[in-house]
């Protein structure tokens, strides 16, 4: 739990090189475009390549939770000649974060000599890093591309100041992350936990196991977080619906975009 949720980095940023067919483009490559997967014993982290050059990083401890992170910011792309195998450069600009020790941020400070290159294809993502900066691997993390089924995947609705976003994988674990881009630290919280869909009724049940801001979530609602929500799907779009009491009627009703 850190006490200012929001990090700004204005002047830094974090350089990634790119294998592909071709040079830099004013958008990015439609094959590293997308959502990406890495998924570890205790370790899960998934990384957003979005085509209007933002980027969302995630990382979910699932021994050590409190060490669970959500970074966000932009990149922009570039030729470069410093390795003949790959050509292009990508510029990762963190504009906030939850937790300044984990994700690109911590490849920000003055002494850290980390270069990440990174190969890609339709289905696969991988970075590779050379932590000490002597042109020599010693770190992969690959990455697989997120696929969506049904109510898995990543589902989002970005208004005005807020981006409002809920993940969720085949393995049972959802995330919810609300983002304030005008830097109220009451609206931006991360949550996650398990959940369980009810194919048959359309109900999901939610539990979580981490939450760092109670306002925010479905956690917020309390006791009724432990009751179902009922999703339905229509087109790209998941909409959620929640009857407080049970009397019948709707109480909150939230619909949400698929993205990538």
């Amino acid at each position: 739990m850190y006490g200012q949720w929001l990090v700004r980095f204005n002047k830094s940023i974090v350089c990634i090189l790119l294998i592909f067919c071709g040079g830099a483009n004013a958008s990015p490559p439609s094959h590293i475009v997308g959502n990406w997967l890495s998924q570890q014993t205790d370790h899960i982290e998934i990384l957003q390549i979005n085509d209007d050059h933002s980027y969302l990083q995630i990382g979910l401890d699932l021994q050590a939770p409190d060490n669970s992170f959500a970074e966000w910011g932009y990149f922009n792309l570039s030729n470069t000649k410093a390795f003949s195998e790959l050509p292009l450069s990508i510029s990762f600009n963190p504009t906030f974060s939850n937790n300044p020790t984990k994700g690109f941020i911590t490849l920000l400070t003055q002494r850290n000599q980390s270069h990440v290159y990174l190969n890609s294809d339709a289905s696969r993502l991988q970075l590779n890093m050379d932590t000490l900066g002597d042109n020599s691997i010693d770190n992969v993390i690959e990455y697989q591309q997120l696929e969506p089924r049904e109510i898995e995947g990543y589902w989002y609705n970005q208004e005005y100041d807020d981006l409002y976003a809920v993940l969720m994988l085949e393995n049972g674990l959802y995330v919810q992350l609300q983002i304030n881009f005008e830097h109220d630290d009451e609206l931006t919280g991360m949550e996650w936990g398990q959940y369980q869909h009810q194919s048959d009724s359309g109900e999901v049940y939610f539990q979580t196991q981490y939450d760092d801001n109670q306002q925010t979530g479905f956690s917020r609602y309390g006791e009724i977080a432990s009751a179902a929500f009922n999703v339905k799907l229509h087109d790209d779009q998941l909409i959620f619906l929640l009857d407080h009491n049970e009397d019948g009627i709707i109480d909150t009703f939230s619909r949400l975009m698929r993205k990538n």
